[in-house]
């Protein structure tokens, strides 16, 4: 799914309304039904479970979004659920479109005007200090009635839905605004964002002094930059992308080629496999990989290329290892081969290679190799000769010379080793996907830089940015997994670009599945192992069970 910035969107939305292509005022309506189906799936699950009966506030700026979030109110009301609108602006201020949609209100919801004199209320920092995450928030005593009155309102709903700013934000909340999300932030228990949390940079994903915690964004037409780039990411909470009809050929002149690699992407670049395969149709990946006391790395670089699908996997490491990995990997062929005095793989090994990789479809480089200078020179002169697609990582990356490749190969560096292999620093989630850009088109060659998020970049300039992961990632052996992984969908036919993505989203999923009833920290990347099926299953096998309550 294309990524856009807050710029793009509107540029898009401007050009599908000035155009003819779809009205405005129908663009809004179907971004208010989106929002408004999350909002009756939520409260239909809370009343599964037992939770407390549904009311809904609707907090509305004077803008566009604010139009947003009155269709929301007006559709609730029609499906019976008590909601009541509280706006930043009086009715004649609101947009030319939020006002049709005001006028369109039915008699059961309640409008009222938010107070303008709010006290100050220190921003909510951590999520843990949220009602909805068990924390505690008591109205401070002196407020007036009016402002206790619409704080409590907050407080006692089932949802609070924000559609107060939208994308526009670029500059620091202060004021009245500052304090209305401060207040819904202490107050809310469930809060529900249409199209970004206010106060969030829809290009950075920065927060200027305080921004939403939303529980869930329904982000509409297409996923924004600020969503997927921390600290918005976390401020949005789940997302959900509402298609509401912008013409594909307007998104293609508008945005450039930068994918949201969430679910639906992924599965459209998994390969199929031919029922009559056998295992080599199915992809014979070799692992150079390991030294003394990194035997780790290796196995799970290996088992990961078989846990992806590879038909046979051949793991090639320093003779001394060779037996300790046949017993760790029962189901991967160990080579031993010529090694250097310390433990390293030695620059005579590649007389045995030659004929594993005469039927390998892909090769798998780096993983646990340590910085040896000898093995690093070899390697870098082995992967100028090579013509096999090929994934390389970890110590193996700084072998890379700084001229272009004639092989289709992949880099996975984290920050620290593209800041290395380039020597360019790095400030931030924008400047590391910007010099994956630079590094993925001067070196010509995938650069997946590891991080939250995860960012691949293609030599003729597509971009990819994943949706999947978690924080117990940040452990030890994670990238040899992921290597691993990498290596299998380049054996089984995938373009080393979809590959790249395709494996860090799985990769990420993985993390997600093996992360459910454990604490972050406790997670180890030999856990991911077992997780990888599960994730593929989930790509084959997609839920069908999804209900749009309003016939969308």
């Amino acid at each position: 799914m294309r990524l856009v910035s807050a710029r793009e969107m509107q540029e898009i939305d401007r050009r599908t309304i000035d155009g003819g292509l779809v009205p405005s005022l129908v663009l809004m309506e179907r971004a208010g039904r989106a929002a408004a189906s999350a909002v009756l799936r939520h409260l239909r699950a809370q009343a599964s479970s037992g939770g407390p009966g549904g009311r809904v506030e609707v907090l509305c700026g004077k803008g566009n979004n604010g139009g947003d979030g009155l269709v929301v109110a007006r559709l609730l009301d029609e499906h019976g659920i008590p909601v009541r609108v509280h706006l930043t602006h009086p009715p004649e201020s609101l947009s030319p479109d939020a006002r049709v949609n005001h006028r369109k209100l039915g008699g059961g919801v309640e409008v009222r005007l938010i107070p303008e004199s709010l006290p100050d209320i220190a921003p909510v920092v951590d999520p843990r200090e949220r009602p909805s995450a068990g924390g505690c928030f008591e109205l401070p005593a002196e407020l007036t009635t009016e402002v206790h009155d619409w704080m409590e309102s907050l407080g006692t709903a089932t949802v609070c839905v924000d559609a107060l700013l939208g994308t526009g934000v670029t500059d620091r909340l202060q004021g009245r605004l500052a304090a209305i999300v401060d207040a819904t932030n202490r107050c809310s228990r469930y809060t529900l964002a249409v199209d970004i949390p206010s106060g969030v940079d829809g290009d950075t994903g920065r927060v200027h002094g305080t921004a939403i915690w939303a529980d869930r964004t329904v982000t509409i037409g297409l996923p924004k930059i600020g969503l997927v780039l921390e600290p918005g990411r976390e401020r949005a909470g789940q997302i959900d992308v509402a298609d509401i009809g912008f013409p594909p050929g307007v998104v293609d002149d508008v945005a450039p080629r930068r994918e949201w690699v969430d679910d639906e992407c992924a599965r459209q670049l998994l390969p199929s496999i031919d029922p009559q395969a056998h295992k080599y149709d199915r992809g014979c990946v070799v692992v150079l990989a390991g030294s003394r006391g990194f035997t780790g790395a290796a196995a799970l670089a290996a088992m990961a290329a078989l846990r992806t699908g590879a038909g046979i996997v051949h793991l090639v490491v320093p003779a001394s290892l060779q037996t300790l990995l046949q017993q760790k990997t029962t189901e991967v062929i160990v080579h031993g081969v010529a090694e250097t005095p310390e433990g390293t793989l030695a620059p005579q090994c590649e007389a045995a290679l030659a004929p594993l990789l005469e039927r390998a479809d892909a090769l798998a480089v780096g993983s646990g190799f340590g910085p040896n200078r000898t093995t690093l020179d070899w390697i870098e002169g082995f992967l100028a000769r090579l013509a096999l697609p090929a994934v390389i990582d970890a110590d193996a990356i700084a072998a890379l010379s700084g001229s272009p490749h004639p092989a289709i190969r992949i880099a996975t560096p984290h920050a620290g080793e593209l800041t290395r292999w380039t020597g360019e620093r790095i400030g931030g989630a924008l400047d590391r996907l910007d010099l994956a850009a630079r590094t993925a088109t001067g070196r010509q060659l995938v650069v997946l830089a590891k991080g939250a998020p995860t960012f691949v970049a293609a030599p003729d300039g597509r971009l990819w940015v994943n949706s999947s992961g978690h924080v117990g990632l940040a452990t030890a052996g994670s990238g040899d997994v992921l290597t691993g992984m990498i290596a299998a969908l380049l054996g089984a036919g995938c373009g080393a670009a979809g590959a790249a993505a395709l494996g860090a989203y799985l990769h990420g999923r993985a993390a997600e599945i093996a992360s459910r009833g454990r604490a972050a920290r406790s997670l180890v990347a030999g856990d991911l192992l077992d997780s990888i099926g599960i994730a593929l299953f989930e790509l084959e096998s997609p839920s069908t069970d999804r209900l749009d309550l309003l016939g969308n």
